[in-house]
C-alpha cells in the first residue's frame, strides 16, 4: 500500500493547521469531525451575530462553523470510505480482488510477532521436562528459617532481603568478566535452575512472606523467578556500564548483557535451540531469543542515570515481582501480595527517612516505577509470544509446570 500523501496548510474553515483533505476540503481534524457529526444539522438555523469568527481560543458558534463548512465546499457525499482498509469493510470483498492484502506485520504493527510457520516442523507430540524437583527444593527452603548472617540491628524486611542479595553474589563487581559464547540446553537449564533456587533463598529472607501458606508462597515463587532474573541482569549490566568496563567494547562489537559475573555479546552469541524446537535458530531466534534491543538500551540508560542503591534496587525487584504474581493468580495470592507491598512501602519510607535522611523522595520513586513499567511492557510481550508459540506448536517440549515458564 503506498504511503498517504502529506498535505499541509491551514484549515479552510477555522484557519488552524490542517491535516489533509476531508470531505473534499483542506481542513483540520477537529472541523472534519465536526462536519461528520453535523453535516445535516442546524441547516435551517441562523446565528444572531452572523459571520462569527470560527476559532477564537475555542470553537464557539456551531451555526457559523457549519455555514463556513458548506461555504468552502465540504460535502458529505465526499466522505473517503477507502481512506484506510479497516473502515471500508462493506467493500472488502470487491477490494480484495484487486488490492494486495495487508501483511501480518502491517496488521499487527508488531513484525517481531511473525512466525515462520511450517506445519511439517510443528510439534504436536511433546517431550515433558519434569521440574517438580525444583518445587520440592524450594518448599524445603521456605519451611526453614534462613541462616541470616547480616547485622543484628537490621529488622526491616526490605533491608534483610537486600543484605541477602549482596551475600548471594558469587563475584564482586570487577573488571574481569567471563565471556559466554554459546547457549544450549545444558547452559539454559543450569542457569534457570540456579536462578530459581537463588530467587527462593532471596524471598525466604522476607519475614512476612515466610508466614504465608505454602501454596501461596509457591505460586508467588513460580511467577517471581523469571522477573528477578531479568531485572538482576539489567542491574548488573548497568553497574558495569557505570564503571565504563563495557563502553568501548559495546561501541565496537555491539550490546552486552551481564549476569552472574558472565557477559554475553548479543551480536555474536551462538544459540542452540534444537533441543526445544524443530525450527532453525535463524528462523526462530528473534522470537525465542532474549528480549534485548532498543528497549534494553533505554532501560539501561534510565537505570544507569538513576543509579539506585541496593535497597532501592531490591524494592524495585520486589515491587514488580509481587505485583505481577498478584495480577496473575488473583484470590489469596493477590491478597497476600498487596499486604506485602504495603509492608515494603513502609520499609522504604523508613529507609529514606532514617538512613538516607531524605524527606522528599517522590522523584526517585517515580523514576523507579517508570523503569518497572517499561519492564512490565517487555513481560507482557514475552507472554504474548509464548502464547503464540504454544498455539502453533513451535516448541517440541512441555514443562510439568508450564506456569513457571511463561516468560522464558
Amino acid at each position: 500500500m503506498p504511503p498517504a500523501l502529506h498535505i499541509s496548510g491551514l484549515c479552510e474553515v477555522c484557519d488552524q493547521p490542517a491535516f489533509g483533505k476531508h470531505f473534499g476540503v483542506l481542513s483540520c481534524r477537529a472541523c472534519a469531525a465536526f462536519f461528520r457529526r453535523s453535516g445535516n444539522w442546524l441547516k435551517q438555523k441562523k446565528c444572531d451575530k452572523e459571520n462569527c469568527k470560527i476559532f477564537e481560543e475555542s470553537y464557539k458558534c456551531k451555526i457559523c462553523r457549519l455555514k463556513k463548512c458548506y461555504k468552502v465546499g465540504m460535502d458529505v457525499s465526499k466522505f473517503q470510505k477507502n481512506r484506510d482498509l479497516l473502515s471500508n469493510s462493506s467493500n472488502y470483498s470487491q477490494r480484495s480482488k484487486i488490492a494486495t492484502p495487508q501483511s501480518l506485520a502491517n496488521f499487527l504493527g508488531r513484525p517481531e510477532f511473525i512466525l515462520c510457520f511450517e506445519p511439517d516442523r510443528a510439534s504436536s507430540t511433546k517431550t515433558i521436562i519434569d521440574v517438580s524437583y525444583l518445587l520440592e527444593k524450594v518448599s524445603r527452603i521456605f519451611q526453614h528459617d534462613p541462616s541470616y548472617l547480616g547485622p543484628y540491628e537490621i529488622k526491616s524486611s526490605l533491608e534483610r532481603v537486600t543484605y541477602a542479595m549482596e551475600a548471594m553474589k558469587s563475584k564482586k563487581i570487577n573488571n574481569t568478566l567471563e565471556v559466554c559464547k554459546v547457549i544450549g540446553k545444558r547452559e539454559a537449564l543450569l542457569f534457570w535452575e540456579l536462578t530459581f533456587i537463588g530467587s527462593a533463598h532471596w524471598l525466604a529472607e522476607f519475614e512476612e512472606f515466610r508466614n504465608l501458606e505454602m501454596d501461596v508462597k509457591l505460586d508467588i515463587q513460580k511467577s517471581v523467578w523469571t522477573i528477578w532474573m531479568r531485572l538482576a541482569a539489567l542491574a548488573e549490566t548497568s553497574a558495569y556500564n557505570r564503571m565504563n568496563v563495557l563502553k568501548s567494547e559495546e561501541e565496537e562489537n555491539g550490546l552486552f548483557v551481564c549476569s552472574g559475573g558472565a557477559r554475553v555479546n548479543m551480536k555474536e552469541i551462538k544459540m542452540d535451540l534444537s533441543w526445544c524446537t524443530n525450527y532453525s535458530t535463524e528462523e526462530i531466534a528473534r522470537f525465542m531469543g532474549p528480549d534485548v534491543g532498543a528497549n534494553w538500551n533505554s532501560l539501561l540508560d534510565d537505570l544507569t542515570k538513576l543509579n539506585p542503591t541496593n535497597t532501592e534496587l531490591n524494592y524495585m525487584l520486589l515491587h514488580i515481582c509481587l505485583h505481577d504474581a498478584g495480577k496473575k493468580y488473583q484470590g489469596k495470592v493477590l491478597e497476600a501480595t498487596e499486604k506485602l507491598l504495603g509492608i515494603l512501602a513502609d520499609n522504604l519510607h523508613a529507609y529514606y527517612l532514617n538512613k538516607m535522611r531524605m524527606t522528599n523522595y517522590s522523584g526517585r520513586i517515580a523514576q523507579m516505577m517508570k523503569i518497572n513499567r517499561m519492564i512490565e511492557v517487555e513481560l507482557r510481550d514475552r507472554r504474548e509470544k509464548n502464547y503464540l508459540a504454544n498455539l502453533f506448536d513451535v516448541y517440541k517440549i512441555e514443562w510439568s509446570h508450564p506456569e513457571m515458564f511463561e516468560l522464558i
